[in-house]
């Protein structure tokens, strides 16, 4: 899917400017109510010139004139001012938004890879530090920059009407201010960067740590996590406190020509304003037009220091928004039924590696049939579920739904027609209901009571949940931690058999109901007792509905034993398949797992030792 059509053509390189035109409108009116604020504003020292001259040749109907311009200068500057932080506001929140969506949307698109090589700190850190500091920039950064810039334009003109003797003398510096600008923008980009960089490592390790406390405790290492968090921590702060060292010299620098222009004035002016050359309310007005100009250089350097900071922040969440998707999403046909799988000759080998995870592997699987896959650890097991799910890319022609290569159909077709079981169990941070319906619509997990005691029932969960307070309606901690691990996964068995018509009672309850269930190991935490009843009660519901397929993975050959045709992977390859009888013929790796879980092995076949 093409990122920039779902992002109104955000161009990476120049993202200031590409949010400017996709949010035009709050820009737009944002910049002209800016624009009257600084004019309106920068009239009231003319009002101020003309009252002060009033009083000084003794003309009251001159200062009330001068008295009435003032007011309704000032009122102008407040009513447009209430304007523009109006419009501003939605153009930044605007872009925040669209950013923390895209971020979002591009996780969601990128697969395993991408994720084995992030942590899930740093990228919680661009979704939040990143996406708020380039709100800022293109904010308020933006915002302080254009407010300067308009001053500026305004003031100048101003002050030459005036005089344009003073105004060469008191801004004879102004021409140096870029440079001091351009040296101090690139140090404060460089300075960010480093500093976004160590907050990410920072969130990155906190996330870990808490979310791996317990181990923590566990081997008494609270001094050791802590000393290293508080390094983590150190480098932060110091690079937090560089950026600090360079912005706290930016302004200054910047004020100081201004400031020295107040100097000059008093030195030259006065001189013209006792010869009477000029009048007193020209001297003030002109000496508060010079005292004006030192927001708009601080604002300069403060903008443009902002906007160095975004951009830098901008950078790191390019490198993901540039990641390429591990899985091709362009194609549109639709699995309207599930009839066959076929694997042929399936070669896949992990980037970097040097061995293939998978060699020559080929089997197939028809509509209403139960597969087991065993083998031994690193055989491949999880990484051929990973490439039937499209979780990871297989080549061309070698996996095939009904005939046709999987590439050919939509992932989200596809996924709608399989309903997984993964082997590490992961819940969410809400409701036990929620959870269980997890694959349904969210309109249903408020009317579906019966759905979820049905699941719960099916995995021999339901007393357990109803010994809690407030039952299904209770709130799970994060991924779950407040259930033991045989909980966790009977729960996630039980999401993914939301979605299976078990009985005709319920099968009008079951939204999009999936043909093939697949068991990625996903019983090891259960003991061999429920494990039994478990599988029992699926073969019951496969039997029950002809269109249901079954993939087992297990380590436990009872888990695999009735099925229709089960598959023993060793290092990559299928070594052998066929029935539960056949592979103890076929097959030593699947005599051994046999021999070691205690079932029955013929002697004649029993290996002379047997490994553990």
């Amino acid at each position: 899917m093409n990122q920039n059509s779902l992002n109104g053509q955000i161009n990476d390189q120049a993202p200031v400017r590409s949010y400017i035109r996709r949010f035009w409108a709050p820009f737009s009116l944002g910049t002209l109510t800016l624009a009257l604020t600084n004019l309106f504003d920068i009239l009231t020292p003319f009002a101020l010139m003309k009252a002060i001259d009033a009083i000084a040749n003794r003309q009251p109907d001159s200062l009330l004139k001068a008295i009435g311009l003032y007011l309704l200068f000032m009122l102008g500057a407040v009513s447009f001012r209430h304007q523009w932080r109006i419009h501003f506001g939605r153009f930044h929140h605007s872009v925040a938004d669209d950013l923390r969506n895209r971020l979002f949307r591009k996780y969601t698109e990128l697969g395993p890879r991408f994720f084995e090589k992030n942590p899930t700190g740093e990228l919680m850190s661009l979704m939040i530090n990143d996406v708020n500091t380039f709100r800022m920039g293109v904010g308020p950064g933006l915002l302080i920059l254009m407010d300067g810039v308009f001053l500026i334009v305004f003031i100048i003109p101003f002050m030459l009407s005036i005089s344009v003797d003073w105004t060469w003398k008191t801004l004879i510096l102004l021409p140096f201010i870029p440079f001091v600008i351009r040296f101090m923008e690139d140090r404060i980009g460089k300075a960010s960067r480093v500093n976004q960089d160590r907050l990410a490592e920072l969130s990155g390790y906190t996330q870990e740590l808490v979310s791996g406390i317990r181990v923590v405790k566990g081997f008494a290492q609270e001094p050791h996590r802590q000393k290293r968090h508080r390094e983590y921590s150190n480098l932060y702060a110091a690079s937090c406190n560089l950026v600090a060292r360079y912005d706290a010299f930016f302004e200054p620098a910047l004020q100081i020509g201004v400031a020295t222009g107040s100097v000059i004035l008093l030195a030259w002016g006065s001189a013209d304003v006792l010869s009477g050359a000029v009048t007193l309310g020209t001297f003030v007005a002109f000496h508060e037009y010079i005292k004006r100009m030192i927001w708009p250089m601080a604002a300069l350097g403060s903008g443009l220091s902002m906007l160095s900071q975004a951009r830098s922040s901008y950078n790191r969440m390019a490198e993901v928004f540039s990641a390429k998707p591990e899985v091709d999403e362009s194609a549109k046909l639709a699995v309207d039924r599930f009839d066959s799988l076929t694997v042929r000759n399936l070669n896949y080998t992990y980037p970097d590696a040097q061995m293939p995870a998978l060699s020559d592997v080929s089997f197939q699987l028809r509509k209403g049939e139960r597969v087991g896959i065993v083998g031994p650890v690193g055989s491949g097991k999880s990484t051929l579920i990973q490439i039937i799910c499209r979780i990871r890319e297989a080549p061309v022609d070698s996996v095939f739904v009904n005939g046709k290569d999987l590439r050919e159909y939509s992932i989200e077709s596809w996924r709608s027609h399989v309903a997984v079981t993964p082997q590490e169990p992961f819940l969410f941070a809400r409701t036990i209901q929620s959870n269980l319906l997890f694959g349904q619509p969210e309109g249903l997990l408020t009317t579906t009571d019966d759905r979820a005691i049905e699941v719960a029932d099916a995995v021999r969960i339901r007393a357990e949940i109803e010994r809690l307070p407030r039952a299904f309606q209770a709130w799970l901690g994060e991924k779950g931690v407040n259930l033991s691990g045989g909980q966790r996964q009977r729960m996630t068995m039980a999401r993914s058999l939301s979605r299976l018509p078990l009985t005709d009672a319920v099968q009008s309850n079951c939204a999009s109901p999936a043909s093939v269930l697949i068991l990625d190991d996903s019983l090891s935490a259960v003991d061999t007792a429920t494990e039994k009843i478990l599988l029992e009660r699926l073969e019951a519901a496969r039997k029950h509905d002809r269109q249901l397929t079954m993939i087992v993975v297990s380590h436990r050959i009872n888990a695999v034993q009735e099925s229709d045709l089960i598959l023993v992977l060793n290092n990559g390859r299928i070594e052998a398949q066929g029935r539960h009888e056949e592979l103890m013929v076929q097959s030593k790796t699947y005599r051994t797992l046999c021999l070691l879980q205690g079932l029955e092995v013929p002697r004649s076949l029993k290996p002379e030792s047997v490994s553990t």
